[in-house]
């Protein structure tokens, strides 16, 4: 509280002209670079003294030297400072080659990892000093309030963010395909449900949440099959491993599947259930909306996300 209190007996602008004299050494030197008269910088540094309780600076030769309390709060002025700066240049106009921002994207989807190393691959190419961080945790902590408060700037994935306050953004439809391995003794594809039917499956632990209706409709039609279902695993990444181990038949996300190259590892079972698509969004609060930064993240994520997809 003593520090808010303080702050708002300094004139912001005060704290330009300090920055200045810091670096020039010299109080006839930041009013040129400022375009001030000598006895307003003067005046500036007088009522600068008398908010820090500080000299501030000596006379030294031709100039002045900093305090210790001078060298001391510099560092912190000047990035603050150059924050400021940054965020008025970009809301004037975001431009991603100059720019340092820092972006949050979760990716909730089981493809979060290798989209996220899609995405900064892309992102490094076009802006090299933007950071972006990605969380792709299945199960985002507390993401609807993270994603209005500016935590986390967008996220990837097929359950809806609770709220009307948030945009969607459908990059394409996913489905659920089921796997088995390649020299499965039973299994080929096309094979009568019937007969598949006498097979072991792997489910998956549905999240928690409020599930989109497509997800709901698949869930009743897999309870409506009444299969042997052996084992239910945590995470959809787990599933190829399992496949290619045992004799059991799995599902997965049809967006997980690599380009088959003849060297067939894992054999597609499509016509399992009835053919369901599962739209992934990207999500974002709407007070982002206009925020020619995030426009440009949006776009990039989206391109990339897309190009993979239909690759």
């Amino acid at each position: 509280m003593a520090l808010t209190t303080n702050l708002r007996g300094v004139d912001l602008n005060l704290l330009t002209i300090f920055e200045v004299v810091y670096e020039t050494g010299s109080v006839t030197r930041a009013a040129e670079r400022l375009g001030l008269t000598q006895p307003t910088t003067s005046h500036a540094m007088g009522r600068l003294r008398e908010a820090f309780k500080d000299d501030l600076f000596i006379r030294s030769g031709h100039g002045v030297a900093a305090t210790g309390v001078a060298r001391q709060i510099y560092p912190e002025v000047k990035r603050a400072l150059d924050g400021l700066r940054r965020a008025i240049a970009e809301a004037r106009g975001f431009d991603p080659a100059e720019s340092s921002r820092k972006f949050t994207l979760a990716i909730p989807h089981p493809m979060g990892p290798v989209w996220a190393l899609a995405i900064r691959t892309a992102a490094q190419a076009e802006a090299p000093g933007v950071h972006i961080r990605f969380d792709t945790r299945t199960l985002p902590i507390d993401l609807a309030t993270r994603l209005r408060d500016g935590e986390v700037d967008a996220c990837i994935d097929w359950f809806p963010v609770e709220g009307d306050r948030f945009v969607l953004r459908k990059l394409f439809d996913d489905r659920l395909v089921f796997i088995a391995r390649g020299n499965h003794p039973r299994v080929r594809p096309n094979m009568p449900l019937e007969n598949l039917r006498k097979e072991g499956f792997v489910g998956i632990h549905p999240r928690q949440g409020t599930p989109p209706d497509s997800m709901r409709i698949i869930r009743r039609l897999l309870d409506d099959l009444d299969l042997d279902w052996v084992v239910s695993l945590s995470e959809f990444l787990e599933v190829p491993f399992v496949a290619l181990l045992t004799d059991l038949v799995c599902y997965l996300p049809e967006s997980m599947l690599k380009q088959n190259r003849g060297d067939v590892l894992l054999q597609v079972l499509r016509n399992v259930v009835p053919d369901v698509p599962i739209p992934i969004s990207l999500i974002w609060h709407e007070s982002r909306r206009a925020d020619e930064g995030h426009r440009w993240m949006r776009e990039l994520v989206a391109g990339v996300i897309q190009r993979a997809v239909q690759a």
